[in-house]
């Protein structure tokens, strides 16, 4: 079988406005990327990101630096999780031939491939959130939903994503409170061998900041620093 060329982007801690806008700028420029894209990240500070349709007043506010994301989902607080994004161009087969829930189970078993080689066994959930649940204020890590990860019935891993002509964004978060093999160096050598054996693909290294970065400070400053994004209603 033909392995996929891939690229991996080992990025560095960064503030929440600019670890959105460097991942809404990977996803317009997507077309122009070499291949698909697995950036691996942190947070530089206290944060709380938050879901696209989510209400700011929901959101906690003391003692967290706060983002509204380009994805849904709920409240995710990141002082204790990894996080990953995938990024794909608009021809590629997860986004020509899978539908939307069907590619979060193939990426997430990605991750799950991932996790089992740290000695970490999870299933993927197979239930939808509840009707009852509201979405406006809910925590992502506390309300489960079809093909995020658990771990004795607890989630550990989940993700959300957004589609445009431009490409797919698919952010990930990875619980690590509880597990002291789960963090960020273990993390960031397991995650491209599951892609790897997933996909299956290869990966090579590759830094597209020189490429996004003038759109990268644009949406930083304009956007996801601004009120007007993050506590739209």
């Amino acid at each position: 079988m033909t392995k996929e060329k891939w690229f991996l982007w080992q990025d560095d801690q960064h503030s929440p406005a600019r670890n959105m806008a460097i991942d809404e700028a990977l996803m317009e420029s997507a077309i122009d990327l070499p291949g698909p894209l697995l950036r691996l990240y942190e947070w530089s500070t206290n944060s709380i990101s938050f879901g696209y349709t989510q209400k700011f007043e929901r959101i906690p506010q003391e003692g967290y630096d706060l983002v509204r994301r380009p994805t849904g989902g709920g409240i995710v607080y990141h002082q204790h999780h990894f996080t990953y994004t995938v990024v794909l161009p608009p021809k590629h087969w997860i986004v020509k031939e899978t539908k939307p829930v069907e590619s979060y189970a193939y990426l997430n078993r990605c991750v799950q491939s991932a996790l089992q080689s740290l000695s970490l066994t999870s299933s993927l959930a197979q239930e939808e959130i509840p009707k009852s649940v509201d979405r406006a204020g809910m925590v992502c890590f506390v309300t489960p939903t079809r093909y995020d990860l658990l771990s004795d019935e607890k989630k550990i891993a989940g993700s959300a994503q957004r589609r445009s002509k431009l490409g797919m964004l698919h952010q990930g978060s990875i619980e690590c409170e509880g597990h002291d093999f789960l963090n960020a160096a273990a993390l960031r050598e397991v995650m491209p061998l599951g892609f790897e054996k997933i996909i299956p693909c290869e990966f090579e290294d590759y830094s597209p900041l020189e490429m996004i970065k003038q759109r990268v400070d644009e949406l930083e400053k304009d956007k996801y620093l601004s009120s007007k994004w993050n506590q739209k209603r």
